[in-house]
């Protein structure tokens, strides 16, 4: 099961990266192998037109600093006695904060130097004051990407005006496939999820969330991104992909 939800990603991983190439400047030899494998992202400009080196040594710094600490993280949580609900929930942190925030600067910041204007893909995501600001650019932008270049222009002719709120949809279907599938169960919990954010940030606007002040609308925010998050990483995937990571259910 786990192979083939593997497959599965890795098809349509590359079959968005296909689209990404025809639509947009085209890269060339290295370039269009660094764009194929090590960058997430979908837009080819910075890859098809490099730039003046630029000197990011500070980002990568900081990349290596948050992935280190993550690391850190992974061994002391691998050695806690904690429950495997604990280990769990801490577990999902720790990937995040290492490959997420930290490895991803880390490339960012060394394709910048390579003369490649990239964007970091997770824009201090903590700072988000709106739920429409953290899905738009603060957060994984590959996904925010992977919308816009290759999914919108194709559902705004069908969906119109509820084009983004039949993207959220998608990127539910989307990240079934990375964690309902390879554990066989919680099929659309995370899509229900994603609703559930779409409907959110439909309401936000009407609330004016971001002419709140600065707390209170990331408090908004946040509770948003967290309160839900057990359907998003259900428990299915956390015992079956995630405590292993840390020495959980042996």
């Amino acid at each position: 099961m786990q192979l083939a939800a593997l497959l599965t990603v890795m098809t349509v991983y590359f079959a968005a990266k296909a689209v990404a190439v025809a639509r947009g400047p085209a890269p060339h030899g290295v370039d269009l192998a660094l764009f194929l494998t090590i960058w997430p992202g979908m837009r080819t400009g910075p890859f098809a037109r490099r730039t003046a080196p630029a000197d990011d040594r500070r980002l990568i710094r900081r990349g290596a600093l948050v992935g280190g600490c993550g690391i850190a993280a992974w061994i002391t949580l691998s050695r806690l006695p904690l429950t495997d609900e604990i280990t769990g929930w801490l577990g999902v942190a720790v990937v995040l904060t290492t490959f997420h925030l930290g490895l991803a600067d880390v490339i960012t910041g060394g394709l910048r130097m390579r003369g490649h204007a990239v964007r970091r893909l997770f824009d201090d995501p903590l700072l988000s004051t709106t739920l429409r600001g953290f899905w738009s650019h603060r957060w994984n932008l590959a996904f925010v990407e992977m919308n816009q270049v290759v999914f919108l222009p194709w559902l705004r002719p069908v969906f119109g005006r509820h084009a983004i709120a039949a993207a959220f949809v998608l990127s539910g279907l989307l990240h079934e496939l990375a964690i309902s599938l390879p554990v066989g169960a919680g099929f659309g919990l995370p899509t229900l999820y994603f609703c559930l954010h779409a409907a959110a940030v439909s309401v936000e606007t009407r609330l004016r969330v971001h002419r709140w002040p600065v707390t209170w609308a990331r408090l908004w925010t946040w509770a948003w991104l967290i309160v839900p998050l057990p359907l998003l990483f259900h428990r299915a995937f956390r015992d079956a992909l995630v405590l292993p990571l840390f020495g959980g259910l042996s």
